[in-house]
C-alpha cells in the first residue's frame, strides 16, 4: 500500500512515473530505505493486476482507472479508518496519520 500513495501525486498524471521515482517518493513515505528491486517487484505486480500500465516505447507507467480508484480507496482507508481505529484501542501504538484522519477523532482524543 505504501507504493500506491505516492503514485497517486498529480505530477504523474500527465507524463507518467518511472522506477527512480517511486524509490524515492516510498522511501521518504516510510523513512526507511526502499530499493529499486523492490519497486521493480512491487511495479511487476501492479501491472499484471490491471492497476498501472506502462506508456508505449518508454521506461514509464501510468494509473489506470481501476488502479486509481484502487489506490484512492486504500489510502483513505488507513488514513481515515485504520490508523485512527487502532490508535483508539491503544494509545502507545503510533501509526502513520494524515491531518484528516486526526481531525476524525475529534478535538478531544489525545493523539
Amino acid at each position: 500500500m505504501a507504493v500506491l500513495e505516492p503514485i497517486l501525486k498529480f505530477g504523474h498524471v500527465i507524463d507518467g512515473f518511472t522506477n527512480r521515482q517511486v524509490v524515492k517518493l516510498t522511501s521518504r513515505l516510510l523513512n526507511e530505505d526502499y530499493t529499486t528491486r523492490q519497486a521493480t517487484y512491487d511495479l511487476r505486480r501492479l501491472r499484471r493486476k490491471g492497476l498501472i500500465s506502462r506508456l508505449s516505447h518508454k521506461q514509464r507507467y501510468q494509473l489506470t482507472p481501476k488502479g486509481r480508484m484502487v489506490a484512492v480507496l486504500f489510502t483513505k482507508t488507513y488514513g481515515r479508518i485504520i490508523a485512527p481505529g487502532l490508535t483508539a484501542m491503544d494509545r502507545d501504538l503510533r501509526l502513520m496519520r494524515s491531518p484528516s484522519a486526526v481531525r476524525l477523532l475529534g478535538p478531544g482524543v489525545d493523539l
